[in-house]
């Protein structure tokens, strides 16, 4: 008498391979989460980098093309507000709900910063430096900057500070 041979796999064989399949899957989408975690914390500081440079660098434009610095007035003190004479207009940047504004003249201020950043503090002053023997005073604004990403989610909580200083073009 023949007996028939099975045809297909049996309950174990199939539970074996659900079980492989399953640590499998769980082992790639764990990569998947894991890299996309990593993408995001990159992109957030690079967006928090390049905001600040930004705002450095559009402060640093117009105090090269300064024709006077109103405020801060004098070299004692700090200030939260940088206020420029360039080409007959007054430049003013401040914090103005946690983004950095710049405003010309009467115009209505204008956000410079990205919404996803949010500037703590952004403090200026005046730095002079006098030469006796030609009897010139070159004056330079320093520039404390402090901002972080605005995120709810701690995995992307940075946070950033810098401090540079810029020359007036001139001697006064």
């Amino acid at each position: 008498m023949k007996t028939k041979k099975a045809l297909g796999f049996t309950l174990i064989e199939l539970v074996v391979y659900i079980a492989i399949l399953s640590v499998v899957t769980i082992m790639v989408a764990d990569s998947f989460l894991i890299l996309n975690k990593g993408r995001g914390g990159v992109e957030a500081k690079s967006e928090l980098n390049s905001n600040t440079r930004f705002v450095i660098e559009r402060i640093k434009r117009d105090v090269a093309a300064a024709s006077a610095l109103n405020s801060p007035a004098s070299s004692v003190a700090t200030s939260t507000l940088l206020d420029l004479t360039v080409a007959s207009s007054s430049i003013k940047y401040t914090v103005s709900a946690n983004k950095v504004t710049r405003q010309v003249d009467a115009q209505t201020p204008e956000n410079i910063s990205s919404d996803n950043i949010n500037f703590d503090s952004l403090y200026f002053a005046r730095v002079e430096n006098t030469n006796p023997i030609l009897n010139k005073k070159r004056i330079s604004v320093e520039i404390n900057i402090s901002a972080y990403y605005n995120s709810l989610s701690p995995d992307y909580q940075f946070r950033q500070s810098e401090k540079t200083s810029i020359d007036l073009n001139q001697d006064f």
